[in-house]
């Protein structure tokens, strides 16, 4: 798959500095475009210049045969491309998998069984939706709230098969392109030089039932995400707002807890509501939802 593993014939930070290169308009550095330009982009020559590199050496790095660019040629690059804080550690590591020797693919690590069953008390003691997320973006635990946050849409047991194969994601997503596109960012940032074959076998599904999706992941963009607002439709309690937060587990093989806090009087009092529906039997529930879509 093109952009993942690093063994076609140009490698993921050939195929990363290109797609950044592209995004860069000369304006934005301060260069005047002149004449008629085939590309919208910078051109290689002027990245060269920006960075104080040779051309020749940076069209050896986009054609994949460099793939050992020094600290102070990162930087440059950095700065010439416009890369966001994100971006540059990505673009570390593309550069540091190429100057270490090729080797298969290790897996991708899990959290132990006994770590994730330590969690669970520690979800369902949250007054609040919680997930437990892993580079994947595989949901691997959640709370009764955080469950029945995500009521009605296919694929819950992945984030990004969620918002791009689910049917009715466009109608609980407020924000969907939005959301669509840090969903991307995020598996691109997780996929660094060397993906999981999981990861891989993801991004190939995706691509292959989204256009939408192949486009964003050939974009190259790379997002980190910390703290966000989420807008949903939810079909129970209609439309609510949430602060979501993001905790990194230590030690956690990049598994991190994602909490919804209420960002508003109406959806707080929606979250009570939701409270309610998650201590009924499941038949009792299921008419429940029946009588409280809006």
């Amino acid at each position: 798959m093109s952009g993942n593993g690093g063994k076609g014939s140009s490698g993921p930070l050939a195929e990363f500095l290109r797609a950044r290169r592209a995004r860069v308009r000369p304006a934005e550095q301060g260069l005047v475009p002149g004449g008629e330009r085939q590309v919208p982009g910078l051109r290689r020559d002027e990245v060269a210049l920006l960075a104080g590199i040779s051309t020749d050496y940076y069209v050896r790095l986009e054609q994949g045969r460099e793939r050992r660019p020094s600290g102070p040629v990162l930087s440059a690059l950095a700065e010439a491309l416009l890369l966001e804080e994100p971006a540059r550690r990505h673009l570390r590591e593309l550069a540091a998998a190429g100057r270490a020797d090729d080797g298969e693919d290790t897996g991708e690590a899990e959290l132990p069984a006994a770590r994730l069953e330590a969690l669970r008390p520690l979800l369902d003691a949250l007054a609040v939706p919680a997930l437990v997320i892993d580079r994947r973006l595989d949901v691997v635990a959640a709370n009764p709230l955080g469950a029945l946050l995500y009521e009605g849409l296919e694929h819950r047991d992945n984030y990004a098969r969620m918002v791009f194969l689910s049917p009715g994601a466009g109608e609980f997503f407020v924000d969907r392109a939005e959301t669509a596109a840090c969903v991307v960012a995020s598996l691109r940032a997780s996929a660094g030089a060397r993906p999981s074959a999981r990861l891989e076998r993801l991004v190939g599904e995706l691509a292959l039932y989204s256009d939408e999706f192949a486009e964003a992941w050939a974009a190259h963009r790379v997002y980190e995400k910390t703290v966000d607002r989420k807008r949903f439709r939810h079909p129970m309690v209609g439309h609510v707002v949430f602060d979501q937060h993001v905790l990194e587990l230590p030690a956690g093989a990049g598994h991190r807890i994602w909490a919804y806090h209420p960002s508003d009087a109406p959806t707080a009092q929606a979250l009570v509501r939701l409270r309610d529906l998650t201590t009924l039997t499941a038949p009792a529930q299921d008419e429940a939802l029946r009588e409280r879509r809006p």
